[in-house]
This record gives structure tokens, sequence and C-alpha cells, in this order.
């Protein structure tokens, strides 16, 4: 371990980073169009899916062309900053079942995709949709009653 006021050196893959960055905005997308509350998710190098409690699957190729349409309109990435009692006030702000939003320090930081999305997120995004490409809906799985999960990696 490097001793307290070691000099170090680090060196970000920026390629794969950047391609991270793009799947998880992607992701904000997804949850963009499809209105429903996620369960689960995993984002990877190229591809990324979410699990949504939705009682019917979309139709995997109208998903793609919706999802498409949305990252092509170019929505600029943007931070809103809202106090915990606000966050406590807005639950729709929350997509994730299961992962609340840290809470306590006073503020929760929001990702604005424009008009497209907003909910709380402490992930890397990119400055606007349109930077995350073209991608396709690989799969729609029915991963129990309620619970579809939705696969996307770029096209």
């Amino acid at each position: 371990m490097p001793a307290l006021g070691d000099k170090l050196s680090l060196h970000i893959d920026w390629e794969h980073r950047y391609r991270l960055m793009r799947m998880h905005s992607c992701m904000h997308m997804l949850c963009a169009v499809v209105p429903a509350p996620v369960t689960g998710g995993s984002i990877r190098d190229g591809s990324g899916r979410l699990d949504f409690d939705l009682p019917d699957a979309p139709s995997r190729l109208e998903l793609e062309e919706k999802l498409n349409e949305v990252i092509a309109g170019n929505h600029p990435m943007s931070y809103i900053w809202i106090t915990d009692q606000e966050m406590q006030e807005r639950p729709e702000l929350v997509k994730t079942m299961s992962v609340r939003p840290p809470s306590g320090a006073g503020t929760v930081r929001l990702v604005r995709f424009g008009e497209a999305d907003l909910q709380a997120c402490g992930g890397t995004h990119v400055a606007n949709s349109g930077e995350i490409g073209k991608v396709r809906v690989v799969s729609i799985k029915n991963k129990g009653r309620q619970n579809r999960r939705i696969t996307v990696e770029f096209a």
C-alpha cells in the first residue's frame, strides 16, 4: 500500500469507460420508453439489461425503434440537486424498486436527459443522448409473472 503523501499515477482506459458511460446512459433512455419500475439491471462493455415490473412484454422491434428515436433526439444531460426532503416527496424520481438513492447528506443528485428522462442517479453519463449511438434490443425475456428482462447492445 502507498504511504500517506506518496504520489500516485492513475490511468483511465477512456475508450472502455466511455462505452460504459454510453450504455449506462442508454439504460436511462430505456427507462424513458418503458413506463414501469425497474427491478434489476446490469451493464457490461457493449451491452446492458434492465428488468421491469411489467405484466406483458412490449414488441422487441417496436421497442427498439422507439428507443433509437429517443436516443437520436440528442437530449442534453444535466444534473440537478434536490434536498432529501424533496426526494421523499417525489418518489417517481426513483425508478429502481430495490435500490434507493443515498440520503442523509442533505442533497440527492438527479440526472436529466432533456425532456426524455429525469431520475436519481450517481453514475457516469454522456453529454447528450445522441452520443449513445444506435442500439438494438437483443431480447425481451419473461423472468417471472411480472418481470420482463430487456437486453440491449450497441448496433
